[in-house]
């Protein structure tokens, strides 16, 4: 069987003009003082309408380069810094598709044979240069040109590429990543966790609309260390997808995902925390909690004004109030999303992605991984679950059955530090054995996620009816009047979930 070739890179995106100005620029010439090579690549991507090839992990790719015709089929690993390569010279289209001399993908790629369409191209003029890096050398390539897709449908779309692409020649990969971060900071780059031919598949998207994130891919036979590694990589390719829609579409969403991302990240250190020393994860989970609390006002205010005013304005009697209610709340929200923009815009935030594809690329927290961690992660993952669900139970206990909103709040902690490491380990498990469970686990959040908005948004209507007349005071007592019943309501929901949830066998126990 033929051997592929291991293809380690990172890229970056921007606006074309600042890729194009990337080259020559005084960080460019003096990392790259050979000046460089121009050439263009025009590629062309197959597969069969239903994405048969991409299920399986594969694309197939042919490039004109150079005068010549090269097949490329790369397989997707768990870090998109990293991809297996198969690269063959054909003699003509008519050749196309040539064996690559694996069997397996030999196999996946005649089954389809038939079946392919072109779906995707990109045309780039690339410059180039090999330079050296602290003895590892690496190609340094702008690609600046135009992406193109077709839909199921036969729908073009076009729009322009710019990126700036490390490929590692020789050497440590761990440079890659070092010199990385030098290029972050002398250019207002984004770390892409999207191959080119990823790029131009979204664009057949509709624009500003997030798709949901792909669950991590785990199995019984590899080690949590493993595990964990996976979980790392989705996660930084998660936050490099989602950042645009903060940038550049300016999407409530956007916040929102992000903050799901950033506790993601925060919850699994958390459980691998006892079993492994690692300042660097240990540091990507406090930059991760400080960069999620810059971005938590402006969720508040997207809230309130996307589904707690408009409710309010229904109701007769409520205009003149709640007309002062919501343009002190859009100038609010306006002051919290600029400070939440920053953040995210900031080299800080970038460099940070940029840490996490690392400690998923490279993993060199494993070092220091104990015994447990080794361990195949189908031992390891009831005996996290357990703990937290032991937590979960004594926070539980402590809670009077009477309690306020507020004395609810550790459980609902509690609750969310559980659910995040069910979602991580449930593909372990038969979705049969799972379902109910899962099913009264996001109940109850959901219960609780209501409360905290309700509480929430009567305090945000205090704070824009303070120093106002008495029709904005009216208005914020209205508001936190039914906030008040939605969450009454949802305290009822929360006691009778728990009632069945307490009772019900974890499924990572049968």
């Amino acid at each position: 069987m033929k051997a592929g070739h291991t293809e380690f890179e990172l890229k970056f995106a921007g606006s074309p003009g600042v890729v194009a100005a990337l080259i020559g620029s005084d960080f460019v010439s003096a990392a790259a003082p050979d000046r460089g090579e121009w050439e263009r690549l025009a590629s062309r991507y197959y597969d069969t309408t239903d994405r048969r090839l991409a299920k399986k992990g594969i694309s197939l790719r042919l490039r004109e380069e150079g005068g010549a015709l090269i097949q490329a089929v790369k397989i997707r690993r768990s870090s998109a810094a990293s991809r297996l390569e198969y690269e063959t010279e054909i003699s003509g289209e008519g050749a196309f598709p040539a064996q690559t001399g694996n069997e397996d993908i030999d196999d996946a790629i005649d089954a389809v044979a038939p079946a392919l369409e072109l779906f995707a191209e990109t045309t780039v003029d690339r410059w180039a240069s090999v330079i050296s890096f602290r003895g590892t050398k690496i190609e340094l390539a702008v690609d600046i040109g135009r992406a193109e897709c077709r839909d199921d449908e036969g729908r073009d779309y076009a729009a322009p590429l710019a990126e700036v692409e490390l490929e590692l020649i020789k050497g440590d990969p761990s440079r890659v990543f070092d010199f990385a971060r030098l290029l972050l900071g002398h250019a207002p780059l984004r770390y892409r966790a999207l191959s080119k031919l990823e790029t131009a598949e979204r664009l057949a998207r509709p624009p500003g609309v997030i798709l949901p994130a792909p669950r991590t891919q785990i199995d019984g036979d590899m080690s949590a260390a493993d595990a964990l590694q996976h979980s790392l990589n989705a996660i930084a390719a998660r936050l490099a997808e989602v950042q645009p829609f903060i940038l550049d579409f300016r999407t409530p969403e956007g916040v929102h995902q992000m903050r799901v991302a950033l506790r993601r990240l925060r919850s699994i250190e958390r459980v691998f925390r006892p079993y492994l020393k690692s300042d660097e994860f240990a540091s990507l989970a406090q930059r991760a909690k400080s960069f999620a609390g810059a971005l938590g006002p402006a969720r508040d205010w997207d809230v309130f004004i996307g589904e707690t005013l408009p409710v309010a304005q229904r109701t007769d009697g409520m205009v003149a109030g709640l007309t002062t209610l919501k343009a002190k709340a859009e100038a609010t929200c306006a002051e919290a999303w600029a400070e939440a923009f920053e953040a995210v815009a900031s080299k800080d935030f970038n460099r940070f992605i940029l840490d996490v594809a690392k400690a998923g690329a490279l993993g060199a927290w494993r070092k220091k991984t104990k015994g447990a961690a080794k361990a195949s992660v189908r031992t390891f993952a009831p005996a996290v679950l357990d703990r937290a669900l032991n937590k979960t139970l004594q926070v539980a206990a402590k809670t009077p059955a009477c309690a306020d909103l507020s004395a609810r709040h550790p459980l609902r902690i509690a609750l969310k530090k559980l659910r995040y490491p069910v979602q991580l380990f449930r593909p372990l498990y038969p979705k049969a054995s799972r379902k109910d469970y899962m099913s009264a686990l996001s109940a109850m959040q959901d219960a609780f996620g209501a409360v905290n908005d309700a509480v929430a948004a009567q305090s945000l209507a205090d704070r824009l009816a303070s120093g106002e007349g008495k029709d904005t005071v009216r208005a914020a007592g209205f508001i936190a009047g039914y906030k008040a019943a939605e969450a009454q309501s949802a305290v009822e929901t929360i006691d009778a979930a728990w009632a069945r949830f307490e009772k019900m066998t974890p499924f990572w126990r049968d």
